[in-house]
C-alpha cells in the first residue's frame, strides 16, 4: 500500500454514498420500522448522516430532533434547523434543560465547580481539557477544569480524581437524556434510531455507552473524519456546518474535540490510526507526514491505551454462559 497524506481521499465518492444508503434501506426492511428518527447536533456528523438517510428513504420518513440545554451553543439549534429546511425533513425540538436540572445536573457540576474556584457565579463558563502537547513529549492525558470569568481570563485547575469523575458523570448523562428522548420518538413512530458516530471516535472511545453509543445502527462508523467532511461536501452541506469547529457541545465555555479528547487534529489522528491498521512501517509514515519517528511512537502509544480503554465500550456486556440442564 501506498501512503501519503492523501490516502483517506475517497476516490468514488458516489458509491461510497451509495452503499451507506442501500444499508440504510436494509435497516428499515430488517428492523420492519416505518421510517428513522435521528438527533440533528447543528454538527458535520448528524448532517452527514441525515442527509444521507433522505436520499436513501426520503424525507418524509426522517425526524430530526433538537435537544438543546443550558449548555448548548445556540449555534447549534441554528445550524440544525438550516440543515432540516434544506432537506425539508420534519422536526421536534425537545429543550432538555428541566430534565436535566431534575438529575441535579448543573447542580453537580457548578458545586465542583465552586469548590476550586471560590470566584465562580453564574457569568462563569467553564469546560474540560487535557494537555495538548503529544507531538513535544510523553504524554500523560491529564484532564483540567478551565474556567472564563467575567473579565473573559481563563483559569487552569486540576482537580481531583474524585471531581473529575462526578463532574464528567454529570456530563455524560446529558447524553444518556438525549438517547432516551430518541428511543421515546422512535417507539412512538415506529423508527428506527440512526447513530452518528464516526470511526475516529469508534475506535478511539469518544462516544457514551447507552448515550451517543445507544443506537439501532450506524451508519457511518466505517468512515474516517476526515472523509466524512468529504462527503459532506459532496452531500452539499451548508458551508456554515462544514466550517464549525467539531465539539462535544456539553460544556458552557466552547471546547473542541482536540482540547477535549484527542490531543490532535483529526487529520493526523486519521492518518496514524490507517497507517497503524495497514501495519505501515514508521519509516513511511516520517516521509509521508513528516513526523519523527518518536512522535509516530508516542501518538501510536496514545491510540493503543485509548482503544484498550474503550474495549468495553464496544462490546456487548459480559455474561456467563451456563448449561440449563446441568445439575
Amino acid at each position: 500500500m501506498e501512503f501519503n497524506s492523501k490516502v483517506l481521499h475517497i476516490d468514488n465518492i458516489e458509491n461510497t454514498s451509495y452503499k451507506i444508503q442501500e444499508f440504510i434501506k436494509n435497516q428499515l426492511i430488517n428492523f420492519k420500522r416505518r421510517g428513522i428518527v435521528i438527533g440533528l447536533s447543528g454538527g458535520i456528523d448528524s448532517a452527514v448522516t441525515v442527509s444521507l438517510c433522505v436520499k436513501a428513504i426520503g424525507k418524509d420518513k426522517v425526524l430530526g430532533v433538537m435537544m438543546p440545554e443550558r449548555d448548548s451553543n445556540p449555534a447549534s439549534k441554528n445550524y440544525a434547523e438550516l440543515l432540516a429546511k434544506k432537506l425539508g425533513i420534519r422536526t421536534e425540538l425537545i429543550d432538555l434543560t428541566k430534565i436535566l436540572d431534575s438529575f441535579s445536573v448543573y447542580q453537580t457540576r457548578d458545586s465542583i465547580v465552586k469548590k476550586n474556584f471560590k470566584p465562580f457565579n453564574n457569568s462563569c463558563k467553564y469546560r474540560l481539557v487535557i494537555q495538548n502537547d503529544i507531538l513535544e513529549k510523553d504524554h500523560i492525558a491529564i484532564p483540567f477544569l478551565e474556567v472564563l470569568d467575567t473579565t473573559k481570563t481563563i483559569h487552569k485547575i486540576k482537580l481531583s480524581l474524585e471531581d473529575y469523575l462526578s463532574i464528567t458523570a454529570a456530563t455524560t448523562l446529558k447524553l444518556r437524556v438525549r438517547m432516551t428522548m430518541l428511543y421515546f420518538l422512535a417507539e412512538k413512530n415506529n423508527y428506527l434510531v440512526a447513530g452518528t458516530t464516526n470511526k475516529s471516535e469508534y475506535v478511539q472511545g469518544y462516544f457514551v455507552k447507552y448515550g451517543d453509543g445507544g443506537v439501532d445502527f450506524d451508519p457511518i462508523v466505517d468512515l474516517y473524519k476526515t472523509q466524512i467532511y468529504q462527503l459532506a461536501e459532496y452531500l452539499q452541506i451548508p458551508s456554515e456546518i462544514i466550517k464549525r469547529k467539531a465539539s462535544p457541545d456539553t460544556w458552557s465555555f466552547e471546547v473542541s474535540d482536540q482540547e477535549f479528547f484527542f490531543s490532535l487534529p483529526y487529520e493526523i489522528i486519521d492518518l496514524l490510526w490507517c497507517a497503524k491498521e495497514q501495519q505501515i512501517p514508521i519509516e513511511k509514515i516520517e516521509r509521508a507526514l513528516s513526523l519523527t519517528k518518536e512522535q509516530i511512537i508516542r501518538i501510536f502509544n496514545d491510540q493503543e491505551k485509548k482503544w484498550k480503554n474503550s474495549e468495553h465500550l464496544r462490546n456487548i456486556p459480559p455474561h456467563l454462559k451456563l448449561n440449563p440442564t446441568e445439575n
